[in-house]
This record gives structure tokens, C-alpha cells and sequence, in this order.
């Protein structure tokens, strides 16, 4: 039987890996996936290993048995039984070797993690979890879901070239999650980013039409700021998810805007020698 696929939250212990959680039982849930809780300890470095050899043994003990009465919980509120590990050293080379050797395929997060004792922006993170080989789509969250399960996804669509790598994803997150896609597109004026656009138009809609995936696509209005556009676009159709390209993420998603949130956002990598699908 082959081993199923893998969505994984970054676990802080803090409480809004519950609204992770919560997200992460949709998505498996669509997608027949197991859910991993992961907590990541910091490497020691040579000097406090030398003084305090036992530091990092205990603080994993410590973290594997509050993990006990999480999975208790978990178990209890949403009858799922989550695997949990605990890791010490670096995340980004945590998060490889278990895409690589665990069958992760999706990470799902709060946009804020605490590691090493400072939260962090995980959206920050995103750059490091690009690998020369394989790259791996991660959900950002900062509240609970609005519906029972994902159904309308949002995406918006740039006239950069790099865009069409994206579609496979499309394809695949479409049919994965049974999600409904809607594309919004910028209104543009410049002829020759009009071609662009327009090129990206077409082979999207060619690539879709292809493998019998259903969309709708909108424009944008005139002379109102595209970023604000998606996500009232987004809001309009109630969307549980936002899929943007990690080169328009941060231009789509402020650190403002971030922190308020409420539709998750799903960054994926451009220019990828080998995607981890999902199936």
C-alpha cells in the first residue's frame, strides 16, 4: 500500500497552532492526508553542548511528553489522531529531509513561529524553503476557517512569464482539494503587458480546459490597486484559499495586511527543477 502523503504544521505550542490545526484537517481530509505536528528545538552550538551536554535531551523529552496531551486533545475535539515528532537543528534542513524521506508534500502554519525563542514570519521562511531539487507549498494562516471545508480557491493572474510555470500547481491543487478556481486579473493599459497578460490567459485556460478543470476569471477595476482587488475579489466569493506565486508574495500579502489576515494564503515556488505534487 503506498504511504500516504503527509501535511505538516510547524508546532509551537502556542495556541494558534489550533488555527493551523484546524485548516490542516480540511486539506487532509480533501486530500486522504496524515497530519504531523512538528516542533523544532535549536541546535546547540559547541560551547553549550560542552557545558550543558543533557540541555537539548531534556528540552525533547520535555517537548514529547507536552505532545502527549496535545495529541489527547486533538483526539478529543476533531477525533483525528496526529503524529508528532520532535526535531533538533535547522529548519530548513529539517523540512527537506522529511520531504524527501517522510512524503510531506504541504506545510501548513500561523504567519507568525516561534523558534529560538523570537517569532518569526513564516512567509520570511518561504526563500529557505526552496531547494535546488524539490520545493514545497506552504498554507498561511491567522484564523480559523470560515467554511466547513475548502471549496473556492482565488488566484490571481500576472502578466510576468513566470507565471505559466504556475499552472501546474493550479492543476494540481484543483484536483487534489476539489477546490472550484477563480482567477482575477489586473486591468492593464501598457499594450505591451496586455500582450503578456494575455499570452498567460491563453495557456492557462488551454492547460485547463485540457484536463476538464472548470474556472471563471474576473478583471480587476480600473485604477484601484490590484493587491486590495484580489482580496476583495476574494471575499466576494467567500474564497477559503489564495494561491499567489512566492515571487508576488510579499507584494500581495504586507506585514500589515498579514497580521489581519483572513483568508489562508498558499505560497508556491517559481522556476522548480522537480514540483513535490501533491498526490
Amino acid at each position: 500500500m503506498e504511504e500516504k502523503k503527509l501535511a505538516l504544521i510547524l508546532w509551537d505550542f502556542s495556541k494558534s497552532c489550533d488555527i493551523a490545526l484546524q485548516h490542516a484537517i480540511q486539506l487532509a481530509t480533501a486530500g486522504e492526508n496524515d497530519i504531523m505536528l512538528l516542533h523544532i528545538i535549536p541546535q546547540s552550538g559547541l560551547l553549550s553542548a560542552l557545558l550543558s551536554p543533557n540541555k537539548n535531551t531534556a528540552e525533547i523529552s520535555k517537548a514529547n511528553k507536552r505532545f502527549n496531551a496535545v495529541v489527547e486533545d486533538v483526539r478529543q475535539k476533531y477525533a483525528i489522531n496526529p503524529r508528532t515528532m520532535v526535531l533538533e537543528g535547522n529548519p530548513t534542513k529539517i523540512l527537506r529531509k522529511l520531504v524527501e524521506t517522510a512524503n510531506v508534500n504541504l506545510v501548513i502554519s500561523h504567519h507568525t513561529y516561534t523558534y529560538k525563542g523570537k517569532k518569526h514570519r513564516v512567509t520570511s521562511w518561504t526563500k529557505k524553503l526552496i531547494f535546488k531539487d524539490i520545493t514545497l507549498p506552504i498554507v498561511i494562516v491567522n484564523q480559523a476557517p470560515a467554511h466547513s471545508h475548502y471549496m473556492e480557491i482565488a488566484i490571481p493572474i500576472y502578466q510576468d512569464h513566470s507565471f505559466k510555470e504556475s499552472v501546474q500547481w493550479i492543476i494540481n491543487l484543483a484536483r487534489y482539494y476539489h477546490c472550484n478556481v477563480n482567477f482575477i486579473k489586473p486591468y492593464i493599459l501598457e499594450e505591451l503587458k496586455k500582450k503578456q497578460l494575455a499570452s498567460n490567459i491563453y495557456f492557462t485556460k488551454k492547460m485547463l480546459d485540457s484536463v476538464g478543470i472548470v474556472y471563471g476569471m474576473k478583471t480587476a477595476k480600473k485604477g484601484n490597486v490590484f493587491e486590495d482587488e484580489v482580496f476583495r475579489f476574494a471575499d466576494n466569493i467567500e474564497a477559503d484559499l489564495i494561491m499567489v506565486m512566492s515571487d508576488k508574495h510579499e507584494k500581495l500579502v504586507s506585514p500589515e495586511r498579514e497580521r489581519n489576515l483572513h483568508i489562508p494564503v498558499m505560497c508556491v515556488n517559481t522556476r522548480i527543477k522537480k514540483y513535490q505534487p501533491f498526490n
